[in-house]
């Protein structure tokens, strides 16, 4: 028979065995290979109740395809890339229409980093457009666009419209391997980070200097600057390097994220003088009015810096990287 001793004894085996696992666990889950932060950046993380119906690492970066009230993210080494919310579509007005309005022509678009497939589908609203050529190195994130379904009702199945060519490739080897020229040229890429310091070399003076030679006369281009209201030396710094690769470079943002006081930054640059007085929106749009894109250019005092223009990304230096690491630690 078994006495109480023999009972303490097992059942404090149990419990032993129960805790250990759950530390395990919970390493793994935290600290080792499962660790949801290799996928969503604590500061990244969504506010309240979400579930992460995928994480997917990839040949080039960790994804997390993450669910929250009915509202779609994906996440990139930790940082959102893109969602299915209202934000999304600000911003996707903010970055194609302003450029699709000051180029003289609108025939053939460039998207470097388009996977998403929501700014091309902004750029299939205007019927002049001949063919969309959409970049992303990651051939899962072009999956999503084109097959995970909340997604290719959000971007109204942008990337399998028969105007649009998707090309799997990192968006300077396809250019600098490339013959074309293009009307607009959209570059839509995240900061470089410590996760992915060679997206730099998508920065750099060399590199807009390849991107002058592939535009057509009157053509432009515009930049994702990330969020300049957190860095205003990123936004500095990227104006300075287009103005040291030969391009007018008219800076604008828009504040789209205004309960968490961030504003996202984009420069417009051409070979050309331009203005905002250029600016007049071809199509209709839900947020670009003529007072919003008043503010846009007006360049409020925490966007501005007193910036070195001397002071520029080349494929040599790690400038922007070292901005962004700096602005993180502090």
């Amino acid at each position: 028979m078994i006495d109480h001793y023999q009972l303490l004894w097992f059942g404090m085996g149990i419990g032993f065995t129960v805790i250990t696992e759950s530390l395990i666990w919970f390493c793994w889950r935290f600290f080792g290979a499962g660790s949801l932060r290799d996928y969503i950046f604590e500061e990244e993380e969504p506010g309240g109740n979400y579930r992460v119906i995928k994480k997917i690492k990839s040949p080039v970066q960790k994804i997390a395809l993450v669910e929250q009230y009915g509202q779609y993210h994906v996440f990139a080494n930790g940082s959102e890339m893109f969602s299915t919310t209202e934000d999304e579509n600000k911003y996707a007005e903010a970055i194609i229409h302003v450029p699709m309005a000051v180029a003289k022509k609108r025939q053939r678009i460039l998207i470097i980093g388009a996977g998403g497939g929501i700014t091309a589908r902004e750029a299939l609203l205007y019927p002049e457009v001949n063919e969309i050529t959409a970049v992303d190195f990651d051939a899962t994130i072009m999956d999503f666009g084109k097959n995970l379904e909340p997604l290719v009702k959000f971007n109204k199945g942008s990337l399998n419209h028969p105007k649009v060519r998707t090309v799997i490739q990192d968006g300077r080897a396809f250019v600098e391997n490339s013959s074309e020229k293009w009307d607009i040229i959209i570059q839509d890429l995240p900061e470089p980070a410590s996760e992915c310091p060679e997206l730099s070399r998508l920065f750099s003076v060399e590199y807009y200097k390849i991107l002058q030679e592939h535009l057509e006369p009157e053509g432009v281009i515009t930049v994702a600057c990330s969020s300049s209201s957190t860095m205003p030396d990123y936004f500095g710094a990227v104006q300075a390097t287009l103005k040291a690769a030969g391009f007018y470079v008219l800076p604008y943002h828009f504040d789209f994220i205004v309960e968490f006081g961030s504003d996202w930054g984009f420069c417009l640059a051409a070979t050309r003088p331009i203005s905002p007085r250029d600016v007049q929106i071809k199509v209709s749009t839900r947020y670009l009015n003529q007072r919003r894109l008043k503010d846009m250019f007006h360049i409020p005092y925490y966007l501005s810096v007193d910036w070195d223009e001397r002071d520029i990304q080349t494929d040599q230096n790690k400038l922007l990287l070292k901005i962004v690491e700096e602005t993180w630690e502090n």
